[in-house]
């Protein structure tokens, strides 16, 4: 009875390092905030868990009708990989904006997701 209760009590232990070695990149703040509304954004950024490789991570960001807004190069802010940033070189219109990301993390695992903020009148 011990060894069984001794080999689950190892399991446990690797199963739970085993999860902290495969980590990803998760979104831990953006600015625009997620479903947050603005009066205007000179840029997206996005701020992750761990840090992002630049060249393999991507930054969208379309109109409520689905039109493509261009977007400055997105790259890491000086020396912080777990900041990724893109600029929005022309101000914004008013209504629902959508936010799709993209990341690899540095130990190159892939993450994705999205969100919504609101350009204000």
């Amino acid at each position: 009875m011990q060894k069984t209760i001794q080999r689950a009590l190892l399991a446990a232990a690797f199963a739970l390092a085993a999860t902290a070695a495969f980590a990803h990149a998760q979104l831990v703040k953006a600015s625009p905030a997620v479903g947050g509304t603005v009066a205007s954004a000179s840029e997206i950024r996005l701020t992750f868990s761990e840090g992002v490789e630049p060249r393999f991570s991507r930054i969208s960001l379309t109109a409520a009708g689905g039109a493509a807004v261009p977007l400055g190069a997105a790259k890491t802010e000086g020396g912080d990989a777990t900041v990724f940033v893109a600029p929005i070189p022309k101000p914004l219109a008013p209504g629902l904006y959508t936010v799709k990301w993209s990341a690899v993390s540095v130990d190159t695992h892939h993450t994705q997701g999205d969100f919504r903020f609101t350009v204000k009148p």
